[in-house]
Order: C-alpha cells, then structure tokens, then sequence
C-alpha cells in the first residue's frame, strides 16, 4: 500500500576483538545512522595502539558515502598513527561500491 512506512534493512551492529590485530567486525547497514558509532569505535581502537587494526565486512550488507568516509579517515589516521588499516572480507555488493569511488585503489581491501 501507499500508506506502508519503508522498510529499513537491518540496523549496523559492532563487536571489537582487542589484541595486536585489533578487528572491528560490522554487520547490517554502514550508513549516516550508524557511521557515527563505527568513527568513535575506530578511533578508540587507534587510541589503543595495536600493531593494526583490521575491518571485517563479512555480515554487511550495505555501505553508504558516510560508511566509506568513516573509512577513509581511518585510513588517514592510521597512516599518521603509523598503524596500518586492513579492510577484510568486503561482500561482493559492497565491493562494487568501493571500486565504483576507487577507493579500492586507496584503501587495503583484503
């Protein structure tokens, strides 16, 4: 019906697995809502000065240009941090988005 509210795909969730590889695994919608999260959740992980810090993209299911700018600043924070990013896992869809913006060219997608 005209009236049905949109449907929204499945909210993003984190889960950090400290160590020396620090991994940040994301699920669902990497998008304006939940972009926010993932910057503050990346930047602790900076803050804790692992050796890398790596991204897993296995369970997302979208990613949109706030999503891919919360990555690029890790990228660039990383570099400066001296540790290194690594994307991980990027699900076909998603990947299509990163090579779309060449950011597939920038970023350490694995």
């Amino acid at each position: 019906m005209a009236d049905d509210p949109p449907t929204q795909g499945p909210a993003a969730s984190f889960r950090t697995e400290p160590g020396d590889r620090l991994v940040v695994h994301a699920s669902g919608e990497l998008d304006a809502e939940s972009g926010s999260q993932l910057r503050t959740i990346l930047s602790d992980a900076f803050a804790a000065r692992p050796e890398a810090v790596v991204v897993d993209l296995t369970d997302l299911s979208f990613i949109d240009s706030v999503g891919l700018s919360v990555l690029v600043s890790a990228h660039q924070r990383g570099e400066a941090d001296g540790i290194p990013l690594e994307i991980h896992s990027v699900p076909p869809a998603c990947r299509r988005v990163f090579e779309i913006t060449r950011l597939d060219e920038v970023l350490d997608l694995r």
